[in-house]
């Protein structure tokens, strides 16, 4: 059997979905905000993450911003709409490689490797912050080569998107899953 015949959206679409969802994230990081606010304004106090190590402050941040946004996405992919609410204000949906409805071991790898770069760019801030704040100036080499890496890998996705004929990024290459167009009356 023939997979179905399914449109790729353009470049523009996908970073259009991409800076609706990547407003929802600041939303919430925004609520994160306040909170430590408000916690700053009852306590005095703002909490130092670095009390808990360098490993401690990294899952703290994996737990609070990286979790919740990767439990996002995938819930949005992994349902019967399989978008995210910037994909479904484009007209946009996820599919594996067939054109069938991707597995939730498929969307699950797909989640990790699209926050991977985010991960890691936390792993280099943690440890330079935990650095800078014994009043070291000087950085090891692997330390500076890691923030450089967490600043490319970024691009590197988004120029994959770019480049690709069938505009498909790492996430999607690993997971085999695409990005198309919504059929008319998919829609759950």
């Amino acid at each position: 059997m023939e997979p179905p015949v399914l449109a790729r959206p353009g470049f523009g679409a996908r970073a259009l979905a991409l800076v609706v969802d990547y407003g929802l994230i600041l939303g919430y990081m925004a609520a994160l905000g306040l909170m430590t606010m408000i916690g700053f304004l009852i306590t005095g106090e703002l909490f130092n993450w670095l009390s808990l190590g360098v490993v401690g402050a990294e899952l703290l941040g994996f737990g609070v911003l990286v979790l919740p946004v990767g439990v996002y996405l995938f819930l949005s992919e992994s349902s019967a709409r399989q978008a995210t609410v910037g994909k479904r204000a484009l007209g946009l949906r996820v599919v594996a490689m067939s054109g069938e409805r991707p597995s939730r071991p498929r969307i699950l790898v797909r989640t990790i490797v699209k926050l991977a770069p985010w991960e890691v760019a936390h792993f280099f801030v943690w440890h330079t912050v935990a650095l800078a704040s014994t009043g070291e100036t000087a950085f090891p080499a692997w330390l500076l080569a890691g923030l450089i890496v967490a600043d490319v890998l970024p691009l590197i996705y988004v120029l994959c998107v770019l480049l690709q004929k069938d505009r498909r990024g790492p996430h999607d290459l690993v997971a085999g899953t695409r990005v198309v167009w919504e059929a008319p009356g998919s829609a759950a």
